[in-house]
């Protein structure tokens, strides 16, 4: 039974944003769910309005991911799920590894803006492998032309140009290939170094002054700053990860097998594997298979490896991140709690909703028939997709309220009225950029 009632109890003592604003079914809605969904700048005119139709949502999503549970759904999520927990928790490594960053000092920052007044015209190659990186920087030292194995082999953009990257500031050249580059004369190369999760060889062409030259440091003082700080994080970042990559060890027979058609892929290759891990722990061909599985038609063999490669390093990041406790931090949890509501809120509408939708040709031309003086034209094949997305989102809408009246009617919601209409949108704290 759906009941609109105001709550007589004032919820959770304490911070008003754990106040309850709804209940539905046993579960609780707080002003602080609310308020997430609310946009900043609420006109105070509309507020009411707006804030009942964000609850409105919040109960519809809500009752979606329990009928979900109800019809056994979670299984059929669990992947989908586990994977933005990964991505929540190893998103909270990352600050945590990166804080650091965030701190600042003066000699710091002057000797950080320094860099910005010479600039370094570059040419790169970048490769997913470190063994393809030693080959290029082998044929390289042989006398093979730096601008073609770019355009071979580079995975930037600037392959196209035979690797040249143009000129950029030397505070803007990833670390550690600055240091590299800093000690070079133009026409001089880097061996392999490892950047940003790839291996990167550059060739010095010039160096020049900033021209124009940064402007003067205290009157740029606060957007230079807080570039700073996110090239420090970075920075912070690169090194957590090359000190993960040297954890693991690849076993080049589990990275072919990967990179074969997915069907063709045996029981006995399942139990190839990959990489070992800290010394000893391995993965297995089996446990990537997902991961294979998404290689879009076309992706050369490199970027499979490095694909694969990636989502190993990913998995060795998250169990750091479990043994750190970070999947316990409150926030972390409520996230995740809201992330699989979501997904169960999406499985089951796929099921119920969209996957009973069906509008046939003789829907179409009925409707065209029926409304022909909409339509300009006299052709109906040249509207048949306008009208086919307009009755199946009409169908969809119908579906929904008949679908979404018959969970109404099963279970009991309460409101509380007063908590809603006390709800706010706290002021944004000011956030730096996430990778």
């Amino acid at each position: 039974m759906y009941i609109l009632a105001v709550l007589a109890l004032v919820a959770c003592a304490g911070s008003s944003n754990r106040q309850v604003v709804a209940v539905v079914n046993g579960e609780k809605i707080t002003a602080a769910d609310v308020a997430a969904m609310l946009p900043y700048n609420l006109d105070s005119t509309r507020a009411d309005t707006v804030k009942k139709q964000v609850l409105d949502n919040i109960i519809t999503r809500k009752l979606f991911a329990q009928e979900a549970k109800r019809e056994g759904m979670e299984k059929d999520v669990e992947y989908q799920v586990e994977l933005e927990q990964k991505a929540l928790v190893n998103q909270r490594l990352y600050d945590t590894v990166t804080a650091s960053g965030n701190r600042l000092t003066e000699a710091g920052v002057q000797a950080a803006y320094q860099l910005l007044e010479t600039e370094a015209h570059l040419k790169v190659i970048a490769v997913p492998e470190e063994s393809l990186a030693h080959r290029l920087a082998a044929e390289l030292d042989q006398g093979a032309v730096f601008d073609s194995l770019a355009a071979r082999h580079s995975k930037l953009p600037s392959a196209i140009k035979g690797g040249d990257a143009g000129f950029s500031p030397l505070l803007y050249i990833e670390e550690p290939l600055r240091t590299r580059v800093m000690a070079l004369q133009p026409g001089q190369r880097t061996g392999p170094v490892p950047v940003a999760g790839k291996w990167q060889i550059a060739e010095l062409v010039a160096t020049r002054p900033a021209s124009p030259g940064p402007p003067p440091l205290e009157q740029y003082r606060p957007e230079f700053e807080r570039r700073l700080r996110q090239l420090k994080r970075r920075e912070i970042a690169n090194q957590y990860m090359d000190r993960l990559r040297d954890r693991i060890t690849y076993n080049p027979e589990g990275l072919d097998i990967l990179c074969k058609p997915i069907d063709s892929i045996t029981e006995a290759d399942k139990a190839v594997a990959v990489a070992y891990r800290d010394g000893s722990k391995y993965v297995k061909v089996g446990r990537l298979l997902s991961v294979a599985a998404r290689f879009t038609a076309g992706l050369d063999t490199a970027m499979k490896k490095y694909t694969v490669r990636r989502a190993i390093e990913e998995d060795l990041m998250y169990e750091d991140a479990l043994r750190m406790g970070l999947d316990k931090s409150p926030d972390i949890v409520r996230q995740l709690a809201g992330e699989r509501e979501k997904v169960l809120y999406n499985a089951l509408f796929k099921k119920e909703i969209s996957d009973r939708l069906v509008v046939t040709d003789a829907d179409v031309m009925d409707y065209f028939r029926q409304h022909r003086d909409d339509f300009p034209s006299p052709d109906s094949n040249q509207v048949a997709g306008m009208i086919r997305s307009r009755l199946l989102t009409t169908r969809r809408d119908a579906r929904m309220q008949e679908y979404l009246a018959g969970l109404k009617a099963k279970v009991k919601i309460e409101i509380n009225q007063a908590a809603l209409a006390a709800v706010k949108k706290e002021a944004p704290a000011r956030a730096e950029p996430k990778r």
